[in-house]
């Protein structure tokens, strides 16, 4: 995406939380006029630990196969900038497929960012890791179609929306590894309880993904943010 002739190429990697930022990135790219590789897969972790589906409590092999593929892709393509992201949602299990919880969890998933970010460290001149979005307590198209006089009926406390103890997680990760961290929860929740609506966009699709029409606006503050660190 973007000008696929331009010699500045950027990489978009990670799940469906980071498929969310593709509008942003895509208009990054034609502003800067770089090329725009988007490398994400549904329900897989950028992070390398295994991936777990707890309806069918079975793993996910294909994440894997995927994961190490798109990371082969970047280490060859050796692009300028990688921007790197995913839910905190997923279930996590140990090698024995044992499930982890709290901070075995934890451990589990710092170690596994911690790989990733070592090999697209190697690849690119400068990692970005996004922090994972805010969610919403409801579907919130659909808690606005029913609740059209009244929008405060569909907004989220701002700690059910948020995981402080995540970010902090996230920002450790990045700090360690001495990439560039962006935490883009003011742009998404800037009151308390989180509303579903910023100004005439609604921010999610369904309780944690952004709509095209909301990431599309995250470019200005994300490149901002970019600049600042730099």
């Amino acid at each position: 995406y973007g000008n696929l002739k331009s010699k500045t190429t950027i990489v978009l990697f990670g799940d469906s939380h980071a498929l969310s930022w593709f509008p942003a990135l895509e208009r990054l790219a034609i502003a800067k006029d770089w090329k725009l590789l988007s490398l994400t897969m549904s329900s897989c972790w950028p992070a390398d630990i295994p991936a777990w589906n707890s309806t069918t409590n079975k793993l996910m092999p294909n994440c894997a196969i995927w994961r190490t593929d798109a990371l082969n892709d970047i280490a060859k393509l050796k692009p300028s900038m990688v921007f790197v992201t995913g839910t905190r949602g997923f279930t996590t299990v140990d090698k024995s497929n044992k499930v982890l919880l709290g901070d075995d969890r934890t451990a589990a998933w710092e170690a596994g960012m911690d790989r990733t970010l070592t090999k697209l460290k190697k690849a690119s001149s400068e990692v970005v890791f996004i922090s994972d979005t805010p969610i919403s307590k409801y579907d919130a198209p659909v808690c606005l179609a029913e609740h059209t006089q009244s929008i405060a009926s569909c907004a989220t406390p701002f700690d059910k929306s948020v995981s402080t103890s995540w970010l902090t997680e996230e920002a450790k990760v990045a700090q360690s590894e001495n990439v560039t961290w962006v935490n883009p929860t003011s742009w998404i929740c800037s009151t308390d309880p989180c509303s579903p609506l910023s100004g005439r966009y609604e921010i999610f699709v369904d309780k944690g993904h952004l709509t095209a029409s909301f990431a599309w606006t995250l470019e200005r503050p994300l490149w901002k943010q970019l600049t600042t660190n730099n």
